[in-house]
């Protein structure tokens, strides 16, 4: 009987492993199940990481508007860059007709003294071979008195060429004194043929070219009231 009861106890003793690891397995199974899970921190989670990630969120957006504005200066300076070239180009064009233009007008202008050289010095010209062919009558006539004819001849001719060109002379004896026109060197008193306000001598002729004065006439003036 007493062996019977010593091999129960041995048999207690030597307990199977494989039911051992079991027992613990649902034991570790238990206590997992009743723990609470740990979930991972967000930042609502972390105190003021609400306000810190709407920071960082309005500074990406500042970021951003200011990166659009620098891009936006960059092309509007590189379109007036361009402006500014396109105005320069345009300013040096001008600047080389307005030169081109310049030379032009300067050579009509001698062209145009020029030509209105030559055309004062043609009626000179007339007048020299005048007094040329004058001079020839003289010297083959013994009349002295007839180099006046050859004179008049000439000044005739030349006031003919004047007033080809437009010009004609002004300040005859008689005439009516124009302050405008004449230059009245002294008076005379009036007297027989002598109106009052007329010419009574010339020292110079004047002329005119058109309504412009070219020389003034010198004359002597009958006095409009005589003198106490």
């Amino acid at each position: 009987m007493t062996k019977t009861g010593e091999h129960h106890n041995g048999g207690g003793a030597n307990h199977d492993p494989t039911t051992a690891a079991t027992e613990a397995g649902e034991t570790t199974t238990h206590e997992a199940a009743g723990a609470p899970t740990e979930q991972p921190h967000t930042a609502a989670d972390v105190p003021g990481g609400a306000e810190a990630a709407e920071q960082a969120n309005g500074a990406d957006t500042e970021a951003d508007i200011l990166r659009g504005e620098l891009k936006r200066l960059r092309e509007r300076s590189d379109a007036l860059q361009d402006d500014l070239k396109e105005a320069n180009d345009r300013v040096l064009r001008a600047r080389a007709e307005m030169e081109t233009m310049r030379r032009r007008l300067l050579g009509e202008v001698d062209a145009a003294r020029e030509t209105g050289r030559d055309e004062a010095i043609a009626p000179v010209l007339a007048v020299y071979d005048d007094l040329e062919r004058a001079l020839v009558v003289a010297s083959e006539s013994d009349d002295p008195a007839s180099i006046v004819t050859g004179v008049q001849l000439v000044k005739e001719n030349l006031e003919r060429q004047l007033a080809a060109l437009g010009i004609r002379r002004v300040g005859f004896v008689g005439e009516h004194f124009d302050p405008h026109i004449h230059e009245a060197l002294t008076t005379i008193p009036a007297g027989p043929g002598l109106a009052p306000g007329t010419i009574a001598q010339v020292f110079e002729p004047g002329f005119v070219h058109g309504e412009r004065l070219v020389r003034v006439a010198r004359v002597v003036v009958v006095a409009e009231h005589q003198a106490n």
